[in-house]
């Protein structure tokens, strides 16, 4: 069976600096998202918005909380650039901001999959077809959850570069 999923989450397990504070993370459907993302936000002067983006692949977690980022935006940044034309299938870098032992995750295209090395212990197959399409699903939803909750980024921040990817490849459907 290949059941793949992609889901994106708000928040952060724990914050260094406050060690004795959990912030638990929720899914962007979760009515809760919308505060913790405001929340977030507002703490980072519309800088960065921390949390992750799973993907689970026939019951086995590639991507989840252990690859937290700084800046989901960096990160739907680093994956829209799959679906892009201009993609070519080489190597790519998928950017988990500040989160060190992931700073060298790359996918690349190997056949019929791409191959996601997570680190340097870990590799991963998934199927490009229906990869590519679960991530043009959630890559729409993260947008559409930021556009619709009216979320407000910084001029600094990269939104402005993903709502142009999203427009691209919405035309180009």
């Amino acid at each position: 069976m290949n059941a793949l999923k992609i889901n994106t989450f708000i928040g952060r397990q724990y914050d260094s600096n406050f060690p004795e504070v959990i912030t638990d993370a929720v899914p962007i459907t979760n009515p809760l998202a919308v505060d913790k993302a405001y929340n977030i936000l507002e703490e980072n002067e519309g800088d960065y918005l921390y949390g992750f983006v799973s993907l689970i692949y026939n019951d086995v977690v590639i991507f989840g909380e252990e690859q937290l980022t700084e800046c989901l935006l960096d990160t739907w940044s680093t994956f829209s650039y799959l679906l892009e034309s201009r993609y070519d299938g080489s190597k790519h870098h998928i950017i988990f901001l500040d989160n060190y032992p992931y700073i060298n995750t790359t996918i690349q295209e190997n056949g019929q999959y791409y191959e996601i090395q997570l680190d340097q212990y870990q590799c991963f197959l998934v199927p490009i077809e229906p990869f590519k399409k679960e991530l043009k699903k959630e890559f729409f939803n993260f947008v559409e959850f930021c556009k619709n909750e009216k979320l407000w980024f910084s001029e600094e921040s990269s939104y402005r570069g993903l709502l142009e990817t999203y427009n691209e490849i919405k035309i180009s459907k």
